[in-house]
């Protein structure tokens, strides 16, 4: 990813930092969603979209409540759908990974958590890359992403498995907890590439090839954390299911 280093430096420092690039990143990734839905920019449903998740932090920062960010994406998804349905399943997709990814880091063991699905969906990600373009082989869903491949999704998930498996192991997990990071991480990479292929579909939907030009040679912000906001809401279920410090203790 090409912003990288910036992130894993903001997910260290914690605190307003790490929220101020969620949220950089989250309402520019809404604008480019808005942008494919082909929104004027003086209309009220394209101001409440790219409002919602500064005002879901700004909730979060003055009530200091993990529930209060949530409250806002959903009544702001819930409202738009009357003006555009895709429009409010935006809201809902990216403000939904945004407040894991924020209330994730403020957790017990956060730092680690947020680290482990980070790596974990980047590996993902370069994984299919490389094995998608030194195998090939038969495409997975022409008719949404005509250049991902079966062997891209493999590669992507033995990639995911190796890494969330060092990173446990980095941590000094447990033999039990290396089993459950390896389950982990490929249920994140299966969740991630699902996040991939709605966005692909998205963007065929309307005829676009990437959801912006912001990062030049990378498409848009959306294209780098579409697997990222879908693999998020389901390592947050995972923490509040097990109550444990780390996601695989």
């Amino acid at each position: 990813m090409a912003l990288g280093p910036l992130v894993l430096l903001a997910l260290w420092a914690g605190g307003l930092w790490w929220a101020a690039v969620l949220t950089l990143a989250a309402t520019v990734a809404m604008y480019e969603w808005t942008d494919l839905n082909r929104l004027k920019q003086d209309s009220p449903p394209f101001i409440a979209a790219i409002a919602a998740l500064p005002a879901a932090q700004a909730a979060y920062i003055v009530l200091r409540n993990g529930w209060a960010p949530v409250d806002v994406v959903l009544i702001v998804a819930a409202g738009l759908v009357f003006w555009r349905r895709v429009l409010g399943v935006g809201v809902l997709y990216i403000g939904a990974g945004w407040v894991s990814l924020l209330l994730l880091r403020d957790a017990r063991g956060g730092f680690a958590d947020v680290l482990f699905v980070l790596l974990v969906v980047w590996a993902n990600d370069i994984g299919a890359y490389l094995a998608g373009r030194l195998i090939g082989g038969r495409r997975m869903a022409p008719s949404l992403s005509p250049g991902k491949t079966w062997s891209g999704a493999g590669g992507g998930l033995v990639c995911a498995i190796f890494v969330g498996l060092g990173v446990a192991m980095w941590f000094g997990a447990s033999s039990s907890g290396q089993f459950r990071a390896e389950g982990l991480a490929a249920a994140i990479s299966i969740v991630a590439q699902g996040g991939d292929l709605l966005e692909s579909a998205m963007k065929r939907r309307f005829g676009r090839k990437d959801s912006g030009g912001i990062l030049p040679g990378h498409g848009g912000i959306l294209d780098r954390v579409d697997g990222l906001l879908a693999a998020a809401p389901m390592a947050l279920v995972w923490h509040l299911c097990w109550q444990a410090p780390l996601l695989w203790a």
